[in-house]
């Protein structure tokens, strides 16, 4: 019985459960959340032709094709108590029917199960048959949110930008000491799931071969206390302007806050490459995402954010 929240990688244990084992059988997988009852028994049992309406050929089910392996139940919580009680019984007997059949199936499968429930508490409620959770509470796996064990996104990241630099055909991209401090700071409510959607966008939309703290989501940058619009400085922009005739483009003024500042800068590069984002980008040193949200939020464009 694997337990963790959303996006912990509860799947991809189950995976490496069966994959490390001496079964040769295949691993099957079955959300049990995503059918109804009646097709959620069809699904997992099986059905003779003729059980039901629309049942026009005979049909193994995911014990069948189980066999030999491993068959993983992620929210098992989610069964109806009638197909637990049939769940139970393959436990047990390790055999059943197929629907609308009379023909006694055995089957050799090991079990892995996965949910974010509190079943021990379902189970006293009896919204959980006791029986079913002793049952499959053999060997249970508790795991850690990613909050838990933050000392493990550094190692995650590069992983993911690996994966997705390599998928993407681009040069691997490196991350700021200064931005993989946010993503520490950041809670991650979706776990590694959230990080590894996280650092695909940020792979996604890099021009850059080094991704800043002022890439990373702005969720992020303000759910960890960064003011986003004090991170494109004046200093930066001042610097990146190359040449005197953009320089002069800056109709900067005595009394103009940090943020008019900004804003001003990032209008007179947006004004030097006739509004080509990606340019701006180069010359601005972001990705062009940024330039997009700083664009947008400033009234200097009209596209949607990406």
């Amino acid at each position: 019985m694997i337990h963790g929240a959303r996006g912990t990688g509860k799947e991809l244990v189950a995976r490496a459960i069966h994959h490390r084992s001496l079964r040769h059988g295949s691993l099957i997988a079955f959300n049990c959340a995503t059918l109804n009852e009646n097709l959620a028994e069809s699904e997992l049992f099986g059905h003779e032709r003729g059980a039901f309406s629309g049942a026009y050929y005979q049909r193994k089910g995911r014990f069948e094709l189980a066999h030999g392996g491993t068959l993983f139940l992620d929210e098992v919580s989610q069964l109806s108590l009638s197909n637990q009680a049939r769940l139970l019984r393959v436990l047990e007997e390790r055999e059943f029917e197929r629907v609308g059949g009379d023909k006694t199936i055995q089957v050799d499968v090991r079990f892995v199960c996965a949910t974010n429930h509190d079943l021990e508490t379902a189970a006293k409620r009896r919204e959980f048959l006791p029986d079913l959770y002793d049952r499959l509470n053999v060997v249970p796996i508790h795991l850690p949110t990613l909050q838990e064990r933050i000392e493990d996104v550094p190692l995650l990241m590069k992983d993911f930008l690996h994966e997705f630099c390599l998928q993407n055909g681009k040069p691997l991209i490196t991350i700021v000491p200064e931005a993989i401090r946010t993503l520490m700071k950041y809670e991650w409510p979706g776990n590694v799931r959230e990080l590894k959607n996280c650092i695909e966008g940020l792979v996604v939309m890099s021009t850059q071969s080094t991704l800043q703290q002022i890439d990373l989501p702005e969720r992020i940058l303000k759910a960890t206390g960064i003011a986003f619009s004090n991170l494109l400085s004046v200093p930066d922009v001042w610097e990146s302007v190359d040449t005197i005739e953009n320089k002069q483009r800056l109709n900067v003024q005595v009394g103009m806050s940090l943020d008019e500042i900004n804003r001003e800068a990032l209008r007179a590069t947006l004004e030097s490459v006739d509004n080509n984002k990606a340019k701006a980008a180069e010359i601005l040193k972001v990705s062009r995402r940024t330039i997009q949200r700083k664009a947008k939020e400033y009234g200097l464009s009209d596209e949607p954010e990406l």
